[in-house]
């Protein structure tokens, strides 16, 4: 409960700010006209609290869910309702919410832990009841304990004098039901599922409403310290899974976890001793990486079973924002002030909802409580869009590149990647793109609902190989059941790891044209090498374009090699250098699978695939979205021999403008034998232009191997020319005469750029030791990066 001077400070937010007021208006609006039936008739509300369940195994996942919504509403009246009592000190509202939680009480009590239950499923109680139940509990405690405290029996019909030895039996058990002491102990050190997590509250909460300290006591530590199977230790198996950059390793969507940070501030309010938020600093810090991993639209990039519009950021800074305020944490909560600032701009402000839609760990009301007032004007020194972020646990890279001005539509991101993790996809090396207003290039994600995850569209397609842009070797690509987050999921696959970056992770970048990230592949699964490098090069304030090469080849034989790319919209147009229309062919190619439990490598889902013969020429590739005239143009060099493939793939999971309901534009590229001194080379320019501002592109070779690209492009009155060398070692060699470029290293950009006959230069070292050109020379000095413009 709060103290007195904290009170002092809710009713002045309340009085000040429109969020809180807000707040106690939809609390009386929920509360009040149910208030007021019940007060004549107690039966019209207590008569619509569901039968309870019999057994905590009773009910499945869908037959629990409207039971405990139901149960919900009437539980999160009465917590609402003892908010109110707290807020106004009005008696009748303690009197609801006691009247309420009475029954549960009356039914729970002469239970055991073992047959406590109020939906009959383990895994909702503790989320969607027992939170509810205690919170109420806990806001007219003091009420309850008055002498002559009556509530409404349901059972008799009559008022009867408030039990709260009954209450305390109630609250045991419960508590005993979510640690499940009488199960299996807790194995540290295994890796779990974030289902502990989404238990805690209904744990925690009720084990706060415990009277006897000895008792409150031995059953906190066994929540924090010993754990059970069920509820696991926070301290030995809960924390220690978050990474090292202190994100819970799963896909994006899953990741969040502000409960953590929640009972984090908790349990550091009520024993500071413990000094737990010290401790954990880390977590905290990592809360701030998920606005990291933004498009230009404040989408989020996708890995995974991750869905690009789940946004549980702002209760997360709500969270971090109370404990640094607290603890005096100075950078966490500029981090903060500044994160929750530029959410609650971009949704026009901030108006909390306390709707009935959510009935899951839903705690918003509770930020009347401990919500802290931002400042007006945004710390400008605080940046959450660097160019580079790696998020570690899932092998991901992102790369982006912002603008001032229309950065929706002229900002550009992507990222590679793939690992194994829980809610992982096996993908490979994947790679996304945000280009024009749109997520162009879109990795796979997640279907709306729980049942469609298990449909085969999902499991045979979306969540492998195929459904993803990436490179599939020999057609054999797959991954391991042994090992996998789910069972016949055949989706374990090695960890992509970052070997080059600039900037690096969360650095500030050398220069506002140019970054780039390399993501390495040991894939013991394929027996294969992979290696991706994905680069953003900026060529105006409206323009610009990715570079993407992928090195791939198997460590047994190289059959052939399969570059797969998906983009939304309505039409593919594959066209030679000069804009001629390739000729292709129907094509069963890719009807066929390895014959595993999975289908992979999952591009049976193709259709309509069309080929063209085996080419060696330079390919351009128009993607066109109709709806408001947005465009992907994709060059591929001149390479050798390779055949090009069309297909349409099923639609694309939140893709927006209606193209969710389309099918998916695909482009397959197979190239017989090896890929690694052959590289895959792809240009992406997204644009508002049907004509792509990139007039030519061009392989760089070294002894046969192909190590960059050229690109030529205009843009206005300017002709640009970028030499992009990419080899795959940090102390490569190449040198050409006929450029009169010399480089050690593994990445870095020449470009010269003429207007109205003047020339402009720059050298740009990414990743490497000395770049010489046009007689300048560039080193990096000890570090790996450098840049320098110069005239002629």
């Amino acid at each position: 409960m709060t103290t007195k001077s904290e009170k002092e400070k809710i009713l002045k937010n309340i009085d000040n700010y429109e969020w809180a007021k807000s707040l106690v208006e939809q609390l009386h609006i929920q509360v009040d006209s149910a208030l007021n039936v019940h007060k004549t008739n107690p039966e019209h509300i207590l008569s619509k609290i569901p039968a309870f369940a019999t057994s905590d195994h009773q009910n499945k996942e869908r037959q629990a869910g409207p039971i405990a919504a139901a149960h919900n509403k009437i539980l999160r009246l009465a917590a609402n309702s003892g908010m109110l009592f707290y807020l106004t000190e009005d008696e009748k509202y303690a009197q609801f919410s006691a009247d309420i939680i009475n029954v549960y009480f009356n039914h729970i009590s002469p239970l055991t832990p073992e047959t406590t239950t109020i939906c009959g499923y383990a895994f909702f109680d503790p989320r969607t009841t027992y939170d509810q139940l205690a919170i109420a509990y806990d806001f007219i405690y003091e009420y309850l304990k008055k002498p002559g405290t009556t509530v409404y029996d349901n059972l008799q019909g009559t008022q009867v004098a408030f039990n709260n030895n009954k209450a305390q039996m109630a609250i045991k058990n419960i508590v005993g039901n979510v640690l499940q002491e009488y199960g299996e102990p807790d194995v540290y050190g295994k890796r779990i599922s974030n289902h502990p997590i989404l238990t805690a509250p209904g744990a925690l909460f009720a084990i706060l409403c415990v009277e006897d300290d000895t008792e409150r006591e031995r059953l906190f530590h066994i929540f924090w310290e010993t754990g059970t199977a069920h509820q696991n230790s926070f301290t030995k198996t809960i924390l220690p899974m978050f990474s090292s950059q202190g994100i819970w390793p799963e896909s994006l969507s899953y990741s969040f976890m502000p409960i953590i940070t929640m009972v984090l501030n908790i349990v550091d309010r009520v024993k500071p001793e413990m000094n737990v938020t010290e401790n954990n600093r880390h977590i905290f810090e990592g809360n701030f990486l998920f606005d990291y991993l933004r498009n230009p639209d404040r989408t989020f990039v996708r890995y995974g079973d991750s869905k690009r519009y789940n946004d549980f950021t702002a209760p997360l800074y709500r969270y971090t924002l109370s404990i640094a305020d607290r603890r005096g944490f100075t950078s966490l909560k500029e981090k903060a002030e500044v994160a929750l600032q530029q959410s609650y701009q971009s949704q026009g402000g901030y108006h909390p909802n306390l709707g009935q839609g959510n009935i899951f760990n839903n705690y918003n009301a509770l930020q009347l409580f401990w919500g802290i007032p931002l400042p007006e004007a945004i710390d400008k020194t605080v940046d959450l869009n660097k160019p580079t972020v790696i998020v570690d646990h899932a092998g991901i890279a992102l790369q982006r590149n912002y603008v001032k001005t229309d950065n929706v539509l002229y900002g550009l991101c992507g990222i590679i990647g793939g690992a194994h993790y829980v809610h992982s996809h096996l993908t490979g090396i994947t790679m996304e793109l945000y280009g024009a207003g749109y997520i162009m290039g879109p990795n796979a994600g997640l279907p709306p609902t729980v049942s469609e995850r298990q449909i085969p569209l999902h499991e045979h397609y979306f969540r492998l190989y195929a459904g993803n842009n990436t490179v599939i070797v020999n057609g054999t690509s797959h991954g391991l059941d042994e090992g996998s987050w789910k069972r016949k999921a055949n989706v374990w696959q090695n960890t992509t790891v970052n070997i080059a970056a600039e900037p690096k992770h969360l650095e500030d970048p050398i220069s506002k044209e140019f970054s780039f990230a390399t993501q390495y592949l040991n894939d013991t699964v394929n027996d294969a090498q992979q290696e991706r490098t994905l680069g953003i090069i900026r060529t105006s304030d409206s323009t610009g374009y990715y570079f993407d090469m992928f090195r791939s080849k198997s460590n047994i034989e190289n059959k052939f090699h399969d570059y797969v790319y998906h983009n939304i919209g309505d039409k593919t147009i594959l066209t030679n250098e000069k804009g001629k229309a390739l000729s292709v062919q129907q094509t069963d190619r890719y009807k066929n699978d390895i014959g595993d439990i999975v289908k992979s490598p999952g591009w049976r889902y193709f259709e309509d695939t069309k080929s063209t013969k085996s080419i060696k020429e330079t390919v351009k590739v128009r993607f066109d979205v109709n709806y408001n005239k947005r465009y992907m143009h994709m060059i591929i060099p001149k390479e050798s021999e390779r055949a090009y493939t069309t297909a349409l793939a099923p639609g694309t999971r939140e893709a927006k403008n209606g193209y969710v309901d389309k099918q998916t534009q695909v482009l397959v590229i197979r190239q017989k034998g090896e890929a690694w001194e052959n590289p895959f080379i792809s240009i992406f320019e997204p644009s508002t232009n049907k004509k792509s501002s990139i007039q030519k592109v061009e392989t760089l070779k070294q002894n046969g191997q192909t190590v960059g690209a050229i690109i030529s492009s205009k843009v206005g009155k300017s002709l640009i020319t970028d030499y992009i060398i990419c080899q795959d070692t940090e102390d490569a060699q190449y040198q050409s005469k006929k450029s009169g470029i010399s480089f050690q290293g593994r990445f870095a950009i020449v470009r010269t750029t003429i207007e109205d006959d003047k020339t402009e230069n720059t050298l740009y070292i990414g990743d490497g030791k000395k770049l010489l050109f046009g007689g300048k020379k560039l080193e990096t000095n000890g570090n790996t990066s450098a840049v320098l413009h110069y005239n002629p």
